[in-house]
């Protein structure tokens, strides 16, 4: 009966999720921010013999969630223990210094159904936090969920974080009376989910240039329509005179006076002796 649940987990996951979905979320980069998280518990994969193939083999996993590249050969999978993070004794020394690349990664999306509160989960997998302070511990928490796709349930509680791992650790009965369940700090219910990628485009140029021309061709029209145009007025017809060309103008300028002396000429006149007239008397 067991195992027939937990073969119906494993299907109701496959059916939810699907098998190659292309979303992928960098949750913790080796090169990028520096992760050096050393867990075990990884499987050997001989056939990636560079870190690009180590990482595009897990990439296409729908299961697995971690990849790390050393100088010997290729580790992937999701299902890890004894993290350097979580303060385990039993990590890699020398990861570091054997590390060339590594990423924890997250399909698809992460649809967060309700936020649970004072109530415990049966049948999770237990993690036991021992470094980092209680906001980073529950942080690690989320992020195992997250990057997990047969995780539903997450809860953070004074024991430190437990999370739903198929098909070994299905979640169970809910109860809220347990001591642990009034000790509870924080937890999620949560789906996974895969939307059809849609790749990035660039900015439609042509369009947003049309939209600009067009905009200013509209203003241009308002701005005319607004300015006030002066009145037409109607009269009758009338015939007009052809108009006289004007007359030329005469201008006066005055001319300057100039008094030239003359000499004085007396002309004598020649002296006549008129005769009285003589008068003949009759008698």
């Amino acid at each position: 009966m067991k195992v027939a649940l937990l073969l119906l987990g494993v299907a109701k996951v496959a059916f939810a999720f699907p098998a190659d979905c292309p979303n992928v979320t960098v949750i913790h980069d080796v090169v990028g921010d520096k992760w050096y998280d050393g867990c075990l518990g990884l499987d050997k994969k001989p056939e990636a013999k560079t870190s690009a193939a180590c990482e595009q083999q897990c990439k296409a996993d729908m299961k697995c969630n971690i990849w790390q590249m050393t100088k010997d050969a290729c580790w992937s999978g999701n299902s890890v223990h004894g993290c350097r993070s979580r303060g385990s004794d039993k990590a890699l020394g020398n990861f570091e210094e054997d590390l060339v690349g590594g990423q924890r990664i997250q399909h698809g999306f992460i649809k967060v159904s309700k936020e649970n509160s004072k109530q415990e989960t049966k049948g999770l997998k237990h993690y036991p936090e021992e470094t980092g302070t209680q906001a980073e511990q529950i942080a690690r928490c989320k992020n195992d969920c997250y990057t997990d796709t047969s995780c539903t349930v997450w809860q953070y509680g004074k024991d430190g974080c437990w999370v739903e791992h198929l098909p070994t650790n299905p979640k169970k009965e809910v109860v809220t009376d347990s001591e642990w369940a009034k000790g509870m700090i924080q937890g999620e219910t949560i789906e996974h989910t895969c939307p059809p990628y849609v790749p990035e485009e660039g900015l439609p140029w042509p369009w947003i240039i049309a939209g600009i021309i067009l905009g200013l061709l509209a203003l241009a029209a308002i701005i005319y329509a607004l300015q006030k145009k002066p009145k037409v007025k109607k009269t009758r017809a009338v015939k007009i005179e052809p108009k006289e060309e004007p007359k030329p103008v005469v201008y006066f300028v005055p001319q300057p006076t100039m008094l030239i002396p003359q000499q004085s000429v007396v002309m004598q006149q020649p002296m006549m002796v008129q005769q009285a007239p003589q008068y003949t008397i009759l008698r």
